[in-house]
């Protein structure tokens, strides 16, 4: 299993958006008060590691929470499948898959599709959502918020000017987040995947933006 599979690709790629904007919105501060940005910076920047951590575990003890959610929905279409059929299983593959393709397609195709899949479940290897998965969710989520928080405020450890740090380290952030959203467009063209990038990186920059705008 690839390590996005633990947590989809769209949240996969998601993620480090939090961490770094997370950051963006504490260091932004030291714009609003550069008198004392050199006195403040350290605390500054642990106040933003320690949300990051704190957001990468609640995340990703809700991921590991959502695909225990997940499984016990479909075991319970698989067990009323199994004992009971009729219509009470077949509105519950009806609800399962109202927000899938098959929402969109004619009802006389739409009905075939929840018969086919109602007379099937019973016979699905569901598998299961072990510890080993849970504790794997959990660690990518963190590495993933916290590791783009860390590479954002890399900056400011090796640049002496905390104002020249800044723009560095929003400067960094803009340019992950276009690695980020290249990587999360699923189409092969080169051209698609540089547009997407190229969005992330543009919704990055108008949130920095703004989060300067509102003084930090």
């Amino acid at each position: 299993m690839g390590l996005s599979n633990y947590l989809g690709r769209f949240w996969y790629s998601s993620e480090p958006m939090f961490g770094v904007i997370m950051v963006v919105c504490f260091t932004s501060l030291l714009r609003a008060y550069p008198g004392v940005a050199e006195q403040i910076l350290g605390t500054i920047l642990l106040s933003a590691l320690f949300c990051c951590i704190a957001w990468g575990l609640v995340d990703g003890i809700f991921y590991a929470w959502e695909a225990h959610y997940e499984l016990d929905k479909k075991k319970k279409i698989q067990a009323i499948a199994r004992s009971e059929g009729g219509e009470k299983a077949r509105d519950l593959v009806e609800d399962n898959l109202g927000d899938t393709l098959v929402d969109l397609l004619d009802e006389g195709d739409k009905e075939q599709i929840y018969q086919i899949v109602q007379k099937k479940a019973p016979g699905i290897d569901l598998g299961k959502v072990s510890l080993r998965d849970d504790v794997m969710t959990i660690l990518i989520a963190f590495g993933l918020v916290v590791g783009s928080s860390i590479i954002v405020m890399i900056p400011f450890l090796i640049i002496g000017d905390v104002m020249k740090a800044l723009v560095v380290s929003n400067t960094t952030g803009i340019v992950l987040l276009f690695f980020m959203g290249y990587w999360r467009e699923e189409e092969p063209a080169v051209g698609r995947k540089l547009i997407t990038g190229a969005v992330t990186a543009f919704v990055a920059l108008i949130i920095t933006l703004v989060t300067i705008a509102l003084g930090g």
